[in-house]
């Protein structure tokens, strides 16, 4: 199959598009200075196949002129168990990368690096110390894994001071779909924390694919098996799957494998319902991590109701709907909002089941319950197991929930729905497993 679905990209020649993202990343990191950036996305928006693509000598030949002087280190964030296992991967990528562009000095170093388990930040700078004329950045992937009780705020104020040591030249890139913000508030870092300041103000969002990338992306892995898709199967083939890259190959994969063993084209609503149910895990997993206004959000535009019946104010609907358009998720037509592919659409309509008498319920809906009834509620009637099969049932990761306790897993349980002014949600929850007891 010529259509790469699911894996990162590895070759330069099978990544389409990102022409603007990946020129303003060269030119942060690539500047008279070196500048850290985030980069946000969506799971399966393609961040690790952007981080290995922008790593490629032969791009980076096309971007800085001196490619030479620069080390690009990727590192796997999910992989890493704790700040020790950080440092010592960082230290064995170190090793190999500074080694194959030029020897050690001819001095020896002067420390003995810690044992297995113990690497530290001492240990990186040490050696960082010795190349002092070359730009090293980190790719640091699936950052969002610093929500493990692992890592705390040291940890990222340590990155912070290793990118401003003046004996070396180092920047961070993380990608991420939480933002930068939010990452450091779930390992106590305050938000005046000056670890913020390093990186460039606004983050590179990684959306959807601009059309003529979406036509070669299509088009070219099927002419390499002898499939030429018309104006229609194009057509069709852009409407279900929106401009994701994911959802696009998953999309034409389906159309090439049909075209290869029958005469007959593919029926669009067929295929809709199949990719939707297909791809539903994907399409579940994104929905876990919105917060109840990007949720109601979505539902109202896959809808067609009226974002203004929703319970939030101008600012907050304003602010989701800029968000949710900087991840790909909705975008402009015709005046009005629409949701990027109806393979998502249907997937939420059929998902959340909202009507628009369901609508102006919610926009009538308020925080009428007692917060302390429910905490203590929580307390009384539900083990710590049980709070977590009702975080599963609510869509919350129990494990973002602050604290350890089962009266600070309650407590933050609660705030999370009173700050998103749908406290009813979480008694309805609650009524469902335990009866009337708020």
């Amino acid at each position: 199959m010529s259509y790469i679905v699911g894996h990162p990209i590895k070759r330069p020649q099978d990544f389409y598009g990102r022409h603007e993202q990946v020129t303003r990343f060269y030119e942060i990191v690539g500047g008279a200075q070196a500048q850290s950036l985030s980069i946000l996305g969506l799971r399966r928006a393609g961040k690790t196949s952007f981080l290995r693509y922008v790593a490629q000598p032969q791009v980076m030949a096309r971007y800085l002129p001196d490619p030479q002087a620069y080390t690009f280190i990727y590192l796997d964030m999910s992989a890493c168990k704790s700040p020790a296992d950080f440092y010592q991967r960082l230290l064995v990528h170190l090793k190999a990368s500074l080694g194959q562009v030029g020897a050690l000095p001819e001095a020896p170093l002067l420390w003995r690096q810690s044992p297995p388990g113990a690497a530290s930040l001492f240990d990186a700078e040490t050696l960082l110390c010795h190349f002092p004329e070359r730009r090293v950045v980190l790719l640091l992937d699936e950052f969002d894994q610093l929500r493990r009780d692992s890592f705390d705020q040291d940890f990222l104020i340590e990155l912070r001071a290793m990118t401003g040591v003046l004996d070396y030249d180092l920047a961070c890139v993380t990608a991420s779909y939480w933002d930068l913000y939010y990452l450091g508030s779930r390992v106590g870092l305050p938000p005046t924390s000056p670890f913020y300041n390093i990186f460039y103000p606004t983050p590179i969002y990684l959306s959807g694919l601009e059309t003529a990338a979406i036509e070669a992306l299509v088009r070219s892995p099927a002419q390499r098996e002898g499939v030429s898709f018309d104006k229609e199967a194009m057509a069709t083939i852009r409407t279900l799957a929106g401009s994701l890259p994911f959802f696009l190959q998953a999309t034409a994969a389906k159309w090439l494998q049909h075209d290869k063993g029958s005469a007959e084209s593919l029926d669009g609503d067929v295929a809709l319902g199949q990719l939707t149910a297909e791809l539903a895990p994907y399409f579940e997993q994104w929905w876990r991590h919105f917060d109840a206004g990007d949720q109601e959000v979505l539902r109202c535009v896959a809808y067609q109701i009226a974002t203004e019946m929703l319970p939030y104010t101008h600012f907050e609907i304003e602010a989701a709907i800029r968000r949710l358009g900087s991840y790909g998720l909705l975008y402009q037509e015709a005046g009005q909002l629409a949701i990027n592919g109806a393979l998502f659409a249907t997937w939420i309509r059929e998902f959340s089941q909202v009507t628009e008498n369901r609508a102006k319920e919610m926009a009538m809906m308020g925080n009428t319950a007692d917060p302390a009834g429910l905490r203590q509620a929580l307390i009384d009637y539900f083990s710590l197991d049980e709070l977590r099969t009702l975080c599963f049932d609510l869509g919350i990761d129990f494990e973002e929930l602050p604290g350890t306790s089962k009266g600070a897993k309650a407590r933050d349980l609660v705030q999370y729905w009173r700050n998103r002014r749908d406290l009813n949600r979480l008694v309805e929850a609650i009524r469902h497993e335990r009866g009337a007891i708020v």
